[in-house]
């Protein structure tokens, strides 16, 4: 039987690793994996190794990524997950997509290097830069580059102050300016498992807000996605290159626009409204790809100018 760490620096305290680690307990062998407890070693017992508590990192077939511990170093925990995939090891999400993923900028640059339709997008770090462009999309939000929950982000007009930008830069380093889509105060969440979508709900802004993060007092409502929009989705993650996803998609007045993917999605609001089990769905996706050998998803390269 197939063993699995669920990597999470607080197995109790994160809802979704907590439902993870019930499902990989349900359907194979598994346990909570603290990145605080990697260590690597190279020549001082002979070959370079990996272990995990003391083990070797080979007694897990493959690891599902929920959160790395900010009580070490990040950057050396990222490094284990990536020579773990080198080693052989199933990473889902692999380290690449999560990289991706955690950056808007890439992200957005991916999908449209894909031919997906995303809301006029630019970063820029200087403050003169970022209020043209802001004047140039009209009514704009502006995010942070890294980030969730909808921390950070603001709405602005087309004649947003210098003050209001030079505060954001101050604060962020970069300004992440995207066209605001009109919209009926909702979004869509659809959450991709391979090459399926299990579960999609509409996100309504809480009554006098704009934002609809469920993090930001959002409620969640079942949603059925036509076809073609399930296949938007589809085609977003594995842009990405994620073996499970949250896609956050605008209906704007012209279509759908694909705002934003997150490479290591809650799904706590969309559970309770489809009463759907999603930890059952990625645990079963990742023993489907340990069965038939398959590697994880890794996004698509960059096209060559």
């Amino acid at each position: 039987m197939f063993r699995i760490g669920v990597v999470a620096s607080d197995i109790r305290g994160d809802w979704p690793s907590n439902q993870l680690l019930k499902a990989v307990c349900d359907l194979a062998v598994g346990s909570a994996v603290d990145p605080m407890t990697f260590q690597l070693a190279a020549g001082i017992d002979g070959d370079a190794r990996i272990h995990i508590r003391g083990e070797p990192a080979e007694v897990y077939d493959a690891y599902i990524i929920r959160s790395l511990n900010k009580r070490g170093e990040i950057d050396y925990q990222y490094e284990v997950l990536e020579l773990l995939q080198r080693r052989g090891a199933l990473v889902i999400n692999s380290p690449c997509a999560l990289s991706v993923a955690e950056s808007k900028a890439q992200t957005t640059f991916l999908l449209r290097e894909a031919g997906l339709p995303v809301p006029r997008t630019a970063v820029t770090q200087d403050v003169k830069e970022a209020r043209s462009i802001v004047e140039a999309v009209g009514t704009a939000v502006l995010k942070p580059l890294y980030g969730s929950r909808g921390v950070g982000v603001e709405l602005v007009s087309s004649d947003v102050s210098a003050e209001l930008v030079s505060a954001f830069l101050d604060g962020y380093g970069a300004v992440y300016i995207q066209e605001y889509i009109p919209n009926e105060g909702r979004d869509i969440r659809a959450f991709v498992v391979g090459d399926d979508i299990p579960a999609a709900v509409y996100r309504v802004a809480a009554d006098g807000q704009w934002k609809t993060n469920v993090a930001q007092g959002s409620k969640c409502q079942m949603c059925s996605l036509a076809p073609q929009l399930r296949e938007l989705c589809i085609e977003a993650a594995r842009a990405v290159g994620l073996d499970y996803t949250g896609v956050d998609i605008i209906e704007g007045p012209d279509g759908p626009l694909i705002i934003e993917l997150n490479g290591a999605p809650s799904w706590y609001g969309l559970s309770n409204a489809t009463n759907h089990n999603l930890a059952v769905d990625i645990v079963s996706h990742v023993l489907q790809k340990l069965a038939r050998g398959q590697s994880a998803r890794q996004p698509a390269e960059f096209r060559p100018l």
